[in-house]
């Protein structure tokens, strides 16, 4: 067994693990379930407007530093941590609410639910995500540290930690570049986001012809995050959706040709759909496969390490020669592994004993649906956390979509079908997904607690604090903007994934099929690259995830390592690495303040944005040039550095 501790005393985080700190008082509490409820209300709008969130991190932290300076604080870092960490719940928890829950106001079903009902699953998945990610933190934040790069969280750690002199003002200078920088490509449009060779007269050509088109998101915050993520990984996630763009696509074109598709209602001859309609109804589900067999591989692969918190566990609750609390540094304590278990058994029970109550017909259907919740909450969460830990993002509506059909599957065999058969299923995904995006999602901020030096016990109480009341939040919010825009019909909010999830689940429960083929070829391709040892994870999000999501984070990786390869001298190198990772770090939180900023606008009505220019192909050169601007910031900003100190 591994000894974490001596890991722990070589690392030196800002704040030191054997001395102790004020980390939690009413000022921290206060502002954190502030700005927790406010980036629930403010993110969820968004992510229901145009189908994307915004980490709550970043404005937060650069808040919290504020109000720190205002009020004189002299405890400022300690708390800066934990009002950053409390407010984080108000995003984590949004996959489960707004991926979800209004595919029942979609599908009108929703007076068939309380206000209560629709909370309920929300709140009991979210605490089961805090109590899941709990449970591997020693794994994935001490243990596995130079293994996993939890680019997120780094990124969140070096904002925090950014109070010396001349890192501080890298930080502010390269935050207010990529603020300028997203506000500029979001709000006033002199560029596209999503930079596509479709914009030129031949890629248009290489499309219709051989199917075949690149994408790019150019977003600061995305480039930041590619950093973090280093070439090695970078390159098999743009591996992974090169394989989907580039050989699976052309292949099903030439294939399938003649089949017929159903896009928005209308039957469409395959040849004629255009590439991304046939990467989201067929090729997105051999990367489906692929992660879900990369969660058995994890899983298996982790039989060690779940073994060893099972003895733990055992030990903490039946014995009394468990591991103290005492015998632990202050940055090793998490919750006690009693009121884990305790915790983790009493939310699936309380789930169970929900769902029967409101959604089953038979004990049958009750024992069916706790099964199914009980292996894919375990199972999907392990996938969840390896997703962020090596690239930042998390693949929650994919997997949560696999659920759903492998659910309405087994659930219609159950004698289920019909309204009460979606309600259950949607009740069932609404737990999964909120599981989901808090476990993994909080592991970034245990790692942050790891760099930093914060007790790890303390996040992991008032997260669950903090789901809690976000979760009535972020329902209120449902039903708030469903009286104010409606899901459907003119004017409606788009809820893209809500809908995604409506398609799915209601001719799944009328009878209809599973593409089952799809899925059990992208399973076997991801055994065959474990057998040849790829990751196949990092490989599964690059097929599942769009390509424009992935490019940049390859581009981020080649810039790291330009940077860590840029002389001849490996601890100038280093401190070069560094260097640049701080400037990828304010690109990171700039980036999202921009577009949070530019949302914040839209939603105000405020419309600057170029629409005839932006789609032409001097745009997309502006973006370009703009964009290898950026890169080139980061690497001759980190290569100033000339002599190792």
């Amino acid at each position: 067994m591994s000894e974490p501790n001596s890991e722990q005393q070589r690392y030196a985080p800002p704040m030191a693990p054997d001395k102790s700190y004020v980390e939690i008082n009413a000022y921290v509490i206060g502002w954190g379930l502030f700005f927790a409820a406010l980036f629930a209300l403010a993110v969820g709008y968004l992510c229901l407007k145009i189908g994307q969130t915004v980490d709550a991190f970043a404005p937060v932290s650069v808040l919290a530093m504020g109000m720190a300076v205002l009020f004189k604080r002299k405890n400022a870092f300690p708390e800066t941590v934990h009002i950053q960490a409390i407010a984080s719940a108000g995003t984590n928890i949004i996959g489960g609410v707004m991926f979800i829950l209004p595919a029942l106001f979609i599908l009108q079903l929703d007076s068939q639910l309380s206000f209560a009902e629709m909370v309920i699953p929300i709140i009991l998945g979210g605490v089961l995500g805090v109590l899941l990610a709990t449970t591997f933190r020693r794994y994935f934040c001490e243990e596995m540290d130079a293994a996993y790069p939890f680019p997120s969280g780094r990124a969140a750690a070096e904002v925090l930690s950014c109070n010396e002199g001349s890192k501080a003002k890298v930080m502010v200078f390269s935050g207010l570049l990529a603020m300028a920088y997203d506000f500029v490509l979001n709000s006033l449009g002199w560029w596209q986001e999503v930079l596509s060779t479709m914009t030129f007269s031949w890629g248009q050509a290489a499309a219709d012809k051989y199917k075949l088109a690149f994408s790019l998101d150019n977003d600061a915050a995305l480039l930041g995050i590619g950093y973090f993520t280093g070439l090695r990984y970078a390159a098999i996630i743009a591996a992974g959706s090169f394989f989907s763009w580039f050989v699976c696509i052309p292949v099903v074109y030439y294939l399938g040709g003649d089949h017929i598709m159903t896009i928005g209602g209308q039957s469409v001859l395959l040849a004629n759909a255009s590439i991304d309609d046939v990467f989201s109804q067929y090729v997105r589900h051999i990367g489906i496969g692929m992660l879900a067999m990369a969660g058995i591989i994890g899983l298996v692969s982790m039989s060690g390490v779940v073994g060893r918190v099972m003895k733990r566990a055992a030990l903490d609750m039946f014995s009394s020669s468990g591991t103290s609390a005492t015998d632990l540094l202050r940055t090793q304590q998490d919750m006690p592994m009693s009121q884990i278990v305790t915790g983790t058994l009493a939310m699936d029970l309380l789930f169970i004993l929900f769902f029967h109550v409101t959604c089953s017909q038979s004990i049958t259907q009750t024992l069916l649906a706790g099964v199914i919740i009980i292996i894919f909450s375990f199972m999907l969460s392990v996938v969840g956390i390896s997703s962020i830990a090596f690239t930042g993002n998390e693949p929650v509506s994919g997997m949560t979509i696999f659920m759903i059909i492998v659910s309405a599957v087994l659930m219609g065999n159950a004698g289920m079908s019909g309204s009460s058969g979606i309600i259950a299923i949607l009740i069932m995904a609404a737990f999964l997904c909120a599981t989901l995006a808090v476990a993994g999602n909080f592991m970034s901020e245990l790692k942050v607690a790891y760099l930093t030096g914060a007790t790890p016990k303390k996040m992991q109480q008032w997260q669950i604090v903090s789901i809690i009341v976000t979760s009535f939040v972020s329902v209120g919010v449902i039903f708030l903007l469903n009286h104010a825009y409606g899901y459907t019909g003119p004017g409606a909010l788009a809820a893209p994934q809500a809908n995604a999830m409506a398609a799915i689940v209601k001719p799944m429960m009328d009878g209809g099929a599973a593409p089952w083929p799809l899925y059990m070829a992208g399973a076997f391709f991801a055994f065959i690259l474990w057998m040849m040892k790829v990751p196949p994870l990092a490989f599964a999000l690059g097929a599942y995830l769009p390509m424009e999501i992935n490019t940049p984070v390859l581009i981020g990786g080649l810039v790291s390592y330009f940077v860590s390869h840029s002389s001849k001298d490996e601890a100038l190198n280093e401190l070069r690495l560094s260097e640049g990772s701080t400037i990828a770090s304010g690109f990171v939180a700039g980036g999202a303040i921009g577009s949070l900023i530019s949302a914040v606008l839209h939603i105000g009505g405020v419309d600057w944005f170029l629409k005839d220019w932006v789609t032409t192909p001097g745009a997309t050169y502006l973006g370009i040039v703009a964009y290898l601007g950026m890169c080139a910031v980061i690497y001759c900003v980190a290569c100033r550095i000339k002599k190792h100190a």
